[in-house]
């Protein structure tokens, strides 16, 4: 009988080896599919993020787009109405009050400041501006 424990004792041991050998591989196993599992997620959380972000981008490069028709809608108005208040002095009355050149100056140099802040040139504003300031008085 001693025999067939010195026998049966390696092969025991090698089957328990086995033995956990394959607990220990499935355990690997199951933590890697954990693993994948985890990064698919992460990833489709990642895709989900920036698909967003692509949605939120688009949205806003569209109301800048907006944003710069109604700059340059409102920079064409204040042109217009200064452009018509000078023709105004300068053609129909040939003179201003000073109330009026004040009021007028103001306008005008937010027209500026608008222009300026934007990078929007009207030079020839600028002069006719000028002669409007060096009109002769005329009473309210």
């Amino acid at each position: 009988m001693e025999g067939f424990v010195i026998w049966l004792a390696p092969i025991c041991a090698a089957l328990l080896t086995c033995a956990g050998q394959l607990w220990l591989s499935g355990k690997f196993k199951e933590s890697e599919a954990k693993r994948d599992q985890d990064r698919a997620e992460t990833q489709a959380k990642r895709d989900a993020e920036a698909e967003w972000r692509a949605a939120v981008d688009k949205h806003f490069a569209a109301q800048d787009d907006k944003i710069q028709a109604i700059l340059k809608a409102q920079v064409t108005q204040m042109r217009s109405d200064t452009v018509h208040r000078i023709h105004r002095y300068l053609d129909d009355l040939g003179c201003a009050s000073t109330e009026e050149k004040k009021a007028f100056w103001a306008e005008y140099e937010e027209y500026c400041n608008l222009c300026e802040k934007y990078g929007i040139k009207n030079d020839f504003v600028e002069a006719l501006a000028h002669r409007v300031m060096e009109l002769p008085e005329r009473p309210l």
